[in-house]
C-alpha cells in the first residue's frame, strides 16, 4: 500500500495544468488524512508549493483557495492562514478578478461550514449584485444546515441576520428574508416570523413566506392560535401589494385546511364573491378534501353564486367531484339553479336515483321541468322508456310535461325504427 501511495503522489507531477496539479495534491491529501496515512503532510506541502509557484496571480490565489479548502475540510488549522493570505494578497488584483476570487472563497467557506468566514469574504466583493448573490447563497446554506445542527440555531440566525443586513438589492433581500423566516420557524419564534413577512418588498416572496408560515404552523398543530395575527398581517400586506394578495393569503389558509379563517379573511377585508370562487376552484384541483369545509363556512347567499362556479367546473371535469363535495353544496341550500346543475352532474356520474332525488327538491316549476327533462332524456338513452315517462309525469307544468312525453314517445319510436333497419 505504501508503494502505491508513493507512486500516486509522484505521478501527480505529470499533470501540466498548474492549478489542477495543486488542487489534485490537496485532494490526495484529504484522502490520506482519512486513511490516517502520514503521507498527507507531503501531499499538502507539495500542493502549497505548486500553488505558490503559479505566476498568474488570479490563478495562484484560486489554487491557494482550493488547497485551503481541502485543509479546512480535514480540520488542519493552517487552512485559515491560507485564506487570510488570499484575502490580503488579492487586494492588488483588479476589481473584477478580486470579486470573483472573493466569491469563490466565500463558496469554499460555506461548503466547509464556516458561515462567519464566508460572510467576511462576501463583504469584500465590490460588485453589488455579485455581493448580494453571494450573501444570499450563504444564508440559504446556513438555513439548510439547521436540520443537522439544532444546537446552533441562534448562532445561525445571527449570522444570517448579519448577511441580510448587508444585502441591498432586490429580489435578493426579499429572498433572504424568506430564509430568515424559516430559521425563526425552527426556533419556534412564530410571531417574529409572521412580523418579518411584512419586511419583504417583493410580492412573490412575500406570498411564499406567508405560505411557508401557514403550512409550518399547520404541521405543528399551532395554526388556529395564530389566525388573528396572520389575518392582520394579511390585511396590511394586501394594502402593500394589492387586493389580489389577500386572495393568495385566503388560498393559503384554505389549502392548509383552515377554511373558516379563509372565508372570514375575504369577508373582513373586502375580497368579494369572485375571490371566494377563485379559492373554491383552487381547492377542487389541489385539496378537494378541504372543499366541503370551505363550503360549510359560506352563507347560503354566497353559495348561490359560488355554487354555480363550482358546479360549472365539475360539469366540465366530473372526475374531480365526489359525493362529499356535492353533499356539502346541497346542504347549503345553494339556490335552485345550482340544484339543476347538481342533477346534471349526478346524471354524468350515472347516479340517476340521486339525480331524481335532487330534482324532486326543486320548487320552481320551470327549473324542475328542466331538471326532470335531463333525467328523462338520460333514461330514454338507456332504453328505460317507462321510467322516462314516469320522470316526465313528475313535471308540474302540464304544457312542459306534455311536450316532454311527446318527445319521449317520438324518440322511442325513432329508436325502434332504427333498430329494425339494422336487424333487416
Amino acid at each position: 500500500m505504501r508503494m502505491l501511495v508513493d507512486e500516486i503522489i509522484s505521478s501527480i507531477e505529470i499533470i501540466q495544468d498548474p492549478y489542477l496539479k495543486a488542487a489534485t495534491y490537496a485532494k490526495i491529501g484529504e484522502r490520506l488524512v482519512a486513511m490516517k496515512d502520514e503521507h498527507f503532510k507531503l501531499a499538502f506541502t507539495r500542493a502549497l508549493e505548486n500553488a505558490n509557484s503559479i505566476e498568474d496571480p488570479p490563478t495562484m490565489f484560486k489554487a491557494l483557495l482550493a488547497v485551503g479548502y481541502s485543509l479546512k475540510k480535514v480540520g488542519i488549522k493552517s487552512a485559515n492562514r491560507i485564506f487570510q493570505q488570499v484575502l490580503e494578497g488579492s487586494r492588488l488584483l483588479g476589481q473584477g478578478d478580486r470579486d470573483l476570487l472573493m466569491h469563490t472563497a466565500a463558496k469554499y467557506m460555506v461548503a466547509a461550514g464556516d458561515i462567519g468566514g464566508a460572510i467576511i469574504f462576501a463583504m469584500e466583493i465590490q460588485n453589488l449584485q455579485l455581493k448580494d448573490i453571494t450573501l444570499l447563497e450563504i444564508i440559504k446554506r446556513n438555513t439548510s444546515l439547521l436540520e443537522r445542527d439544532q444546537i446552533k440555531i441562534a448562532y445561525r440566525l445571527r449570522k444570517s441576520r448579519l448577511a441580510l443586513d448587508n444585502i441591498t438589492l432586490e429580489p435578493y433581500r426579499s429572498k433572504a428574508y424568506l430564509e430568515l423566516i424559516k430559521i425563526h420557524l425552527h426556533l419556534g419564534s412564530y410571531e417574529k416570523a409572521i412580523t418579518m413577512i411584512e419586511e419583504i418588498e417583493r410580492k412573490p416572496w412575500a406570498k411564499l413566506a406567508f405560505k411557508e408560515v401557514v403550512f409550518h404552523l399547520k404541521d405543528r398543530d399551532a395554526l388556529s392560535q395564530y389566525i388573528p395575527v396572520l389575518e392582520q398581517a394579511a390585511h396590511r400586506l394586501s394594502k402593500k401589494f394589492g387586493e389580489d394578495f389577500l386572495v393568495e393569503m385566503g388560498r393559503a389558509f384554505a389549502l392548509s385546511g383552515a377554511t373558516e379563517p379563509a372565508v372570514n379573511l375575504i369577508r373582513k377585508f373586502g375580497g368579494g364573491m369572485e375571490s371566494l370562487s377563485e379559492i373554491a376552484l383552487t381547492l377542487i384541483e389541489k385539496n378537494p378534501r378541504a372543499l366541503p369545509g370551505f363550503i360549510d363556512a359560506l352563507s347560503s347567499e354566497e353559495m348561490e353564486v359560488i355554487g354555480k362556479d363550482i358546479m360549472n367546473h365539475l360539469l366540465e371535469h366530473p372526475e374531480r367531484g365526489n359525493p362529499e363535495i356535492i353533499g356539502a353544496i346541497e346542504r347549503k341550500s345553494p339556490g335552485e339553479e345550482v340544484l339543476v346543475k347538481i342533477v346534471r352532474y349526478r346524471i354524468l356520474k350515472g347516479d340517476i336515483d340521486g339525480a331524481r332525488r335532487t330534482a324532486a327538491e326543486i320548487k320552481d316549476r320551470k327549473l324542475r321541468s328542466i331538471a326532470l327533462t335531463d333525467v328523462a332524456n338520460y333514461l330514454l338513452k338507456e332504453n328505460s322508456l317507462s321510467e322516462a315517462i314516469d320522470a316526465a309525469l313528475e313535471v308540474k307544468d302540464p304544457r312542459f310535461s306534455s311536450i316532454l312525453i311527446s318527445e319521449i314517445l317520438l324518440r322511442a319510436l325513432d329508436n325502434e325504427i332504427t333498430e329494425r333497419k339494422v336487424r333487416e
